[in-house]
């Protein structure tokens, strides 16, 4: 089993319920993976983007002394792909049940702080949302709002996106893209088809970038960048800047 550098394991599932019951629980840092089981071209698997947020969180607890990896969470809300064979897609209210469910629990387990780091974008807002409606089904009789579970969702890729366009040699990227197929090429070489690889981009409606909307409709491929310029040696400055970010974040938590 892995361990961090205070010896500690770093996957919540490895532990025992006595093992959770001893931990310092109300300091302990959380890190809750969130990806989806989505198209991502023709030439990257379903597990993309749930295999790349497992990858980032533990490779960030790794690196620190209290932080712990809970199961990633695969199914999400899908809607723009899930015309394109594979995708599964939850209703958005079912991904917030969920998740309001699950930070529930961690919190009546004693667990004070907790990080969602989030891999698909079209979870975002949901995933806010059940943070939202957890704070506000713990409202008390006298106060609306109860800080004392602190979360935070974070959406991986957009810390670094600065350096990440630096370094992009297509128009734009996003979905099945040079960055996140770099990313494979990197973590997951197995996952990755490389002669499928292409470069497409969404014509954006009305000129509006990421609004909700059949992709499969105006994109052939299901991939939103240049694809085909990917690169392992890409990929690895791609995992090294997300993961800094991470940690970056993590450290300041305490973890």
């Amino acid at each position: 089993m892995e361990t961090n550098k205070s010896g500690h394991k770093i996957f919540y599932a490895d532990y025992t319920w006595p093992e959770i019951e001893g931990l310092d629980r109300k300091n302990v840092v959380l890190v809750l993976p969130t990806g989806s089981v989505e198209q991502h071209g023709p030439h990257l698997t379903l597990a993309s983007d749930a295999t790349q947020a497992e990858a980032f969180a533990r490779l960030a607890a790794l690196e620190l002394t209290d932080a712990i990896v809970l199961p990633a969470i695969w199914y999400t809300t899908c809607l723009d792909t899930s015309n394109y064979p594979g995708t599964i897609s939850l209703n958005p209210s079912l991904v917030v049940e969920m998740v309001c469910g699950i930070i529930t629990s961690l919190y009546r387990n004693g667990f004070r702080k907790l990080v969602i780091a989030n891999v698909h974008g079209a979870a975002k807002g949901v995933l806010e949302t059940a943070v939202r409606e957890f704070h506000a089904r713990m409202a008390s009789s006298d106060r609306q709002y109860n800080d004392d579970f602190f979360i935070h969702v974070h959406h991986v890729y957009m810390p670094a996106a600065q350096y990440l366009d630096s370094i992009a040699e297509g128009k734009d990227w996003g979905h099945a893209c040079e960055m996140e197929t770099s990313v494979d090429l990197y973590l997951n070489p197995e996952r990755v088809n490389m002669d499928l690889a292409a470069e497409e981009y969404i014509p954006w409606k009305y000129g509006v970038p990421w609004y909700v909307g059949d992709m499969q409709a105006v994109d052939k491929t299901g991939i939103h960048g240049a694809a085909n310029t990917a690169t392992a040696e890409k990929g690895e400055k791609v995992v090294a800047a997300i993961v800094k970010g991470l940690v970056e974040l993590l450290k300041g938590l305490g973890a």
